[in-house]
């Protein structure tokens, strides 16, 4: 399988890339690079190399290569169709292996145990998430009933005034 170092950026230590099917900022750009600047003073920067890249399809800027743009158009449809049109070789490479794994049963029962393990993580996170809301209603009304200030309250509970007040209403 061919590798996409021809994406990355020279002498990047470190990247982290996120590919959307959305434009995050609407400024029509397909990509959107950012490196660690300090926010008090831009002039400084962290130097350590590393950079975050956000991909979007949606882009309308002629910004980024022939073949970057046509795996854009993938992620947005992988059918055969946009292969097809693909002048490069790294959709159709992408392809081709996308359709050997989802030909390979073996695969398709990991995906379904991994899919299945994901719900159930999510299903225990939102459990544990409505038990600690129940927890910290519970610890706001029992201050407030006892004379603390909103202030208080949300110091005492690590939360800010506007939440205090949210639950007090």
């Amino acid at each position: 399988m061919r590798s996409l170092s021809k994406f990355e950026e020279p002498n990047i230590k470190f990247g982290l890339s996120l590919i959307c099917t959305f434009d995050l900022f609407n400024k029509g750009r397909h990509k959107y690079t950012f490196q660690n600047v300090c926010l008090e003073d831009n002039s400084i920067m962290l130097n350590d190399e590393a950079h975050k890249i956000i991909l979007n399809s949606k882009g309308i800027m002629n910004d980024l290569s022939d073949e970057l743009l046509e795996f854009l158009a993938y992620v947005e449809d992988s059918s055969d169709d946009t292969v097809k049109y693909a002048k490069g070789n790294i959709v159709k490479n992408i392809h081709r292996r996308v359709k050997e794994v989802k030909s390979d049963i073996l695969m398709e029962v990991e995906f379904m145990t991994l899919l299945e393990r994901d719900r159930e993580k999510i299903e225990e996170g939102i459990e544990k998430g409505r038990e600690e809301g129940i927890l910290l209603t519970k610890k706001v009304l029992k201050l407030s009933n006892s004379g603390y200030t909103i202030s208080q309250i949300a110091k005492e509970c690590n939360i800010s005034e506007e939440e205090v007040r949210r639950i007090l209403e």
